[in-house]
């Protein structure tokens, strides 16, 4: 799958399929996951980052519901696993968009300090 984040959500299937993370809370929840994409994010920033300060009382339960129907959402081309007292999307963190922009800015950069202004502009083009 791709995900775009640097911007409106998208969600594509590897043959360019849209895919809609459903309701209001999904889209937020994934865009979590993916800033970790392959680690695990522990529970409570998961509450955090949907309710802020204030989660309402059982928000753990409401968090394990929006995990299972983005999980029926993402099904079956990526999975959200459970453990470590968090939630992990496996996905290498390659196919999100602003992880893609961070390691080409990385080499830009690196291009730049080598003194390398072709691979550079590539690079950062």
């Amino acid at each position: 799958m791709r995900f775009g984040i640097l911007g409106p959500l998208d969600i594509r299937t590897d043959d360019g399929t849209p895919v809609d993370p459903g309701g209001p809370r999904p889209p937020a929840l994934l865009t979590l996951l993916l800033l970790d994409a392959g680690r695990t994010v522990p529970a409570t920033r998961l509450i955090d980052g949907l309710y802020g300060s204030e989660p309402p009382a059982g928000a753990a339960n409401a968090l394990q519901s929006q995990i299972s129907r983005l999980r029926g959402r993402l099904a079956p081309h990526t999975a959200v696993e459970a453990g470590g007292a968090g939630y992990r999307l496996v996905a290498p963190p390659e196919p999100v968009d602003a992880h893609a922009f961070e390691r080409l800015c990385g080499g830009g950069r690196a291009a730049l300090a080598a003194g390398d202004h072709a691979r550079a502009a590539t690079a950062l083009r």
